[in-house]
């Protein structure tokens, strides 16, 4: 394959356009937000998807030795289990922001939170 002299700035420019456009979608993505929605709405079709939940907790299980809980929280339309990969200071009946990845774990739908938020 031979490169004409000529067709090197379009190369060029041709690489920064893909690169400015990666950084952008890499961008985005940490910074986009999914809506808000009712616990009800949570289903296997939403499994491996980012979803944004509020609730009260009403059960806290902390696994000290494994540095992790499980908090379950309910709105006015369901409940669901929230898995945290780390132990943090909650307590019963307070309200939470929950952002995170709907995943199964024996049959059931659970969210693996990548950020709490209090309210």
């Amino acid at each position: 394959m031979r490169i004409c002299l000529q067709e090197i700035p379009l190369l060029k420019i041709s690489l920064a356009v893909s690169l400015i456009g990666i950084f952008l979608l890499l961008l985005f993505s940490n910074i986009l937000e999914p809506k808000l929605i009712n616990i009800e709405k949570i289903n296997d079709r939403l499994i491996d998807e980012k979803v944004k939940v509020q609730g009260a907790i009403f059960n806290i299980r902390t696994y000290e030795d494994s540095g992790f809980q499980v908090v379950s929280i309910k709105d006015n339309t369901g409940k669901i289990q929230v898995t945290i990969d780390k132990i943090l200071n909650l307590k019963n009946n307070q309200t939470i922001i929950v952002i995170g990845k709907v995943t199964e774990y024996k049959e059931d739908l659970q969210i693996q939170a990548d950020k709490i938020l209090l309210k």
